[in-house]
């Protein structure tokens, strides 16, 4: 499934984003590696947001977990409500960018501080795969061992777990108690 130019990579940093807190660990528990997990994603915001800094970290927590909310939502109802909350609280306003050349939208703040812009571009890119796509491409891993999320880009809307390895384990633990029985 292609996303649009704009949300591709903002999708990918939601779901990244999401999922740095697992069942007993915490990806970015401390600033350093709060740091360390932007830097993979410089290019969507160097130039546009300053620089994290250390004291972001319980702000993006908060983000992280709204964003979490966003893909455990029952119904795209309730997926659009918690999406517009976050549109709102983070400044998400429409502008004309020529940039790269052509012109195209931008949702984010400029020259803002990092959980501003992660916020508005984050909930931009969601708010645009409930658009394109529907809310039923969010998911929360099937796997008992896993809360991972993920955007389901299956044909056929099939995907139930966050990667392959998850998938795996799963039919793995089925095999096996299956031989037992």
């Amino acid at each position: 499934m292609d996303f649009s130019h704009y949300t591709t990579k903002p999708v990918e940093l939601a779901v990244a984003l999401a999922n740095t807190r697992g069942v007993t660990t915490d990806a970015i528990g401390d600033p350093e590696e709060m740091l360390g997990f932007f830097e993979e994603f410089r290019p969507l915001w160097d130039g546009v947001a300053k620089p994290p800094k250390k004291g972001d970290l319980p702000a993006v927590h908060e983000l992280r977990d709204s964003l979490r909310q966003v893909f455990e939502a029952p119904d795209e109802e309730e997926a659009a409500k918690r999406v517009n909350r976050l549109l709102e609280s983070y400044g998400a306003t429409p502008r004309l960018s020529t940039h790269s050349g052509a012109p195209h939208l931008h949702f984010e703040p400029i020259e803002t501080s990092m959980v501003c812009w992660l916020g508005a571009v984050t909930a931009m890119g969601l708010a645009s795969v409930i658009v394109e796509h529907g809310v039923e491409r969010f998911g929360v891993c099937d796997s008992g061992t896993c809360m991972d999320v993920y955007i389901d880009t299956s044909r056929n809307r099939s995907r139930r777990h966050c990667s392959n390895t998850c998938s795996t384990r799963e039919a793995v633990a089925a095999y096996r108690k299956r031989q037992t029985v």
